[in-house]
């Protein structure tokens, strides 16, 4: 790291900078810095883990597809990590990962700052400069006042494709003239939970989520009040009679603060009505508690970019050999309705293939994308928005900055041939 002094502001370079500490960027930033790359994450929350920790989303779905590992790498060597501190299930036949939320937020910054990476947290990316295609700086606001980062090459893993934004680059967001997006979800947990008769909780032989229709049809059919819901789908965590549950929804734009800070409000209520209407009407939560909820609303989708393909949802029901894959996906294209209950799934095979061109933006030289807001149709990206799948396109990222950082290239013109060997010397399924 080199630090001067430019017009009043702290400047800091690198050869690779990864923006936003989610698992996407988690994973890039490790690989980044372990292929040789001078790397900083920069994520604006106290701790790592994005919408696994900031909003409790669980479990990180799917390193198996038909009890066959289409993920592996970095990825598994952190699942395995916090399984080794008793914060993760991994033997699951399904590759759902079930995790402790605190395991997680530990093992991340362990694996980051171990790879020899500069982490920085509490700092908030607010713009950047361009020149041509090169993103050259960002800069940041934090409890120190603003900050540029310099870097040869950026990988933006902020899940809403902020730095994408702010670069000037092309990118779609939701669908039709609506602009149609996933809802919004307050994860939360209880405690007091009998857990041992819950139905469908999830099956354990497995990992599998169920939905619990039981539940579901009787809070359909009550006389009162009953807030908008989906599912709901209910996990067990690693302590007998607590629950982590998805059922809360809130139609709106993540991308947009007034809708944001709506839909934090109005899950909250949400959350506190349908956990009074789980103690009244259920037997299995008559004694239950809210031990937490997500620090802030997770988000199923917002940006995409337009990059050098465009996944399909043929690219994933029917799956190609692309010459640059460099990632695997398997689970289910899951869409939620935002104005509905209801949710738009279809089975995927075996897993498919991602390609290396859905992670460069139309234009770029320097600039590359992990993570939710990859180049996908809104039906793909129902599919890849998952966190194994998040995880290991970081890796794929990651590997490619640094490799076009110590031979000074373009990001669309390195060698997918030597970028696969790297990635599958360090463990990658591709």
């Amino acid at each position: 790291m080199i630090i001067k002094t430019f017009g009043g502001a702290k400047v800091a370079e690198y050869d690779v900078a990864v923006c936003g500490g989610g698992p996407a960027g988690i994973i890039a930033a490790v690989a980044a810095a372990r292929n040789g790359a001078r790397t900083i994450l920069i994520e604006r929350y106290g701790f790592l883990g994005g919408m696994a920790t900031l909003s409790l989303v669980s479990p990180i779905s799917v390193f198996n597809k038909k009890r066959k590992r289409i993920i592996a790498g970095i990825p598994l060597e952190f699942a395995e990590e916090m399984e080794r501190l008793g914060g993760a299930d991994t033997s699951f036949p399904s590759g759902n990962i079930h995790f402790d939320p605190e395991i997680y937020k530990l093992v991340a910054q362990r694996i980051v700052l171990g790879s020899g990476a500069t982490l920085l947290l509490h700092s908030y990316i607010t713009n950047c400069g361009r020149e041509g295609g090169r993103v050259t700086d960002i800069t940041l606001e934090n409890k120190s006042g603003r900050e540029s980062i310099r870097a040869k090459y950026f990988i933006d893993c902020t899940g809403d494709a902020d730095l994408v934004k702010y670069a000037g680059f092309p990118f779609r967001i939701g669908e039709g003239e609506r602009r149609e997006l996933q809802p919004m979800t307050l994860w939360f947990r209880l405690g007091g939970v009998d857990t041992d008769n819950l139905e469908n909780m999830e099956m354990r032989e497995t990992g599998k989520r169920h939905l619990n229709m039981r539940i579901r049809n009787k809070l359909l059919s009550l006389d009162k009040d009953v807030p908008k819901f989906g599912g709901p789908w209910m996990l067990t965590t690693f302590r007998r009679g607590e629950a982590s549950i998805n059922m809360s929804r809130f139609a709106g734009d993540a991308t947009d603060v007034y809708s944001l800070t709506e839909a934090e409000c109005r899950l909250r209520e949400d959350v506190f009505r349908l956990v009074a209407l789980l103690k009244e009407n259920f037997e299995e939560f008559r004694n239950c508690y809210i031990i937490d909820t997500g620090t802030q609303v997770g988000i199923r989708e917002t940006r995409r970019i337009d990059g050098l393909y465009e996944m399909t949802a043929d690219d994933i029901l029917s799956p190609k050999d692309f010459p640059d894959t460099v990632a695997k996906g398997g689970h289910p294209i899951d869409i939620h309705k935002p104005d509905s209950r209801e949710q738009d799934l279809r089975a995927v095979g075996e897993g498919y293939n991602i390609p290396y061109r859905t992670l460069v933006p139309k234009g770029s030289e320097n600039l590359l994308v992990a993570g939710r807001s990859i180049s996908a149709t809104r039906e793909a990206a129902g599919s890849i928005r998952v966190q194994a799948t998040c995880m290991a396109l970081g890796q794929a990222a990651g590997t490619a900055a640094a490799i076009c950082s110590r031979e000074n290239l373009p990001v669309a013109e390195i060698n997918c041939a030597e970028l696969r060997v790297a990635l599958e010397s360090q463990g990658a399924i591709i």
